[in-house]
């Protein structure tokens, strides 16, 4: 671990695309936290919001959980292309001397 506190995360203004920065933060709990942001457009946007910072799904179970920190679990996929669309089939083995008969 670095001696660097740890930093939010910069977002894009919903006003106007340029780049927002993390000022400071409000309510927190385990589950949720309000970060405000200040836009940085170098035209002088000034926009300011709170952003809503919440953990929505597990994607690998923590060995030790909390019981107030519980969150669905999210499922398994296999790749998408693992298999053609068009492969009912099952598979089949090359014929023998095909990749090298030149």
């Amino acid at each position: 671990m670095s001696g660097r506190p740890a930093q939010l995360p910069h977002v894009t203004c919903p006003a106007c695309g340029g780049k927002a920065f993390a000022r400071s933060v409000g309510k927190n709990t385990p589950l949720y936290r309000e970060i405000y942001y200040h836009c940085r457009n170098p035209d002088a946007c000034g926009h300011q919001f709170v952003v809503g910072m919440e953990p929505i799904r597990t994607t690998r179970p923590s060995r030790f959980p909390r019981p107030i920190a519980v969150l669905p679990q999210s499922q398994w996929h296999s790749a998408a292309n693992d298999r053609a669309a068009n492969d009912d089939g099952p598979p089949t083995e090359p014929q023998a001397g095909s990749m090298n008969d030149r």
